[in-house]
């Protein structure tokens, strides 16, 4: 149910200060957004006494696959956090994003955005550990157990650039610099590859794929209000995620890329799909379909598609 919670700002992202201020933020969090903020905390908690859950419910390739097959641990890795830091981080980003995307999207489609990002991290990361494995032929990295929650971290803000698109980002009440909320997806990305690079937390993978199906689903597979799938606007385009300087390269590649992969698939739905009147027409956004004259579904221009 929609809640009385105000549109998402830059300044509503601010963490209150105070008590009364951090107990009014929790008390204005949606139940789902508390459960799942609690969930992280309490697998930390209990994690600490026994450290043998790690095998249970972290990544480790030999255990999700083969004799033990803990096929599950695809999934709880991500809530499965040993990093007090990275607890904290992930918990309070479910309460505050949580406030604003359970009042825009409701509680079960939250919930279905930080799950489906999740699972789809966990096998980017299984994925990823047998790639290491076959090309580098070192056993050790199929039992290198991985967990964290920064897939889920950077997965909700990637909604922020999707909500706020070009609010400048604000330190103290005033700008920082040029950077605007469509920047902090990329400059998490940047932090996590730091913090892998000088061992502090080996977390750039999961980053990396949280902000990647972050934007797959909130891109093409979320249904929004009006029924149609996908979040189509310019401020969304996966070059967009990249500086400046290189998102003219990143759309070339990523329109190649469009071309190839979805260009036959989209072709041959829409060949199949009956003569539509022009009422049906004109509820089907133009990025998708375009509507010839004579009423027939038409698939527009797939190199100027954009990805």
């Amino acid at each position: 149910q929609a809640s009385a919670t105000p549109p998402l700002t830059t300044s509503s992202l601010a963490v209150p200060t105070t008590l009364k201020g951090v107990v009014e933020m929790f008390v204005t969090t949606p139940l789902a957004a508390k459960i799942m903020s609690a969930t992280t905390i309490l697998v930390y908690l209990v994690q600490l006494p026994f450290p043998s859950l790690e095998d249970y419910f972290a990544i480790i390739a030999t255990n999700t696959y083969g004799a033990h097959s803990y096929v599950w641990n695809i999934f709880t890795a991500g809530f499965f956090n040993d990093n007090l830091a990275m607890t904290l981080a992930v918990s309070l980003a479910l309460i505050v994003m949580g406030r604003f995307l359970v009042s825009s999207w409701g509680a079960t489609e939250f919930v279905r955005y930080v799950c489906f990002t999740n699972l789809a991290v966990g096998c980017g990361i299984f994925v990823a550990q047998i790639f290491y494995y076959m090309t580098s032929f070192r056993y050790s990295y199929l039992e290198v157990p991985v967990s964290g929650g920064m897939g889920i971290l950077s997965a909700l803000v990637v909604t922020i650039k999707q909500h706020l698109g070009d609010e400048p980002i604000m330190v103290g009440g005033n700008p920082l610099g040029e950077l605007t909320a469509k920047d902090i997806p990329g400059l998490l990305v940047c932090l996590s590859a730091l913090l892998s690079v000088v061992n502090v937390l080996q977390v750039f993978t999961h980053c990396l794929c949280g902000a990647y199906f972050g934007w797959l689903y909130l891109r093409f597979l979320q249904r929004g209000k009006d029924g149609l799938r996908g979040d189509l606007g310019g401020h969304m385009a996966f070059h967009t995620f990249f500086p400046r300087a290189a998102q003219p390269l990143a759309q070339g590649v990523g329109s190649w890329v469009y071309r190839a992969v979805c260009g036959t698939t989209v072709r041959s739905m829409l060949d199949d799909l009956p003569q539509a009147t022009s009422e049906l027409g004109a509820a089907v956004q133009g990025g998708v379909t375009s509507i010839m004259s004579d009423g027939v579904y038409a698939l527009p221009d797939m190199a100027a598609a954009p990805p």
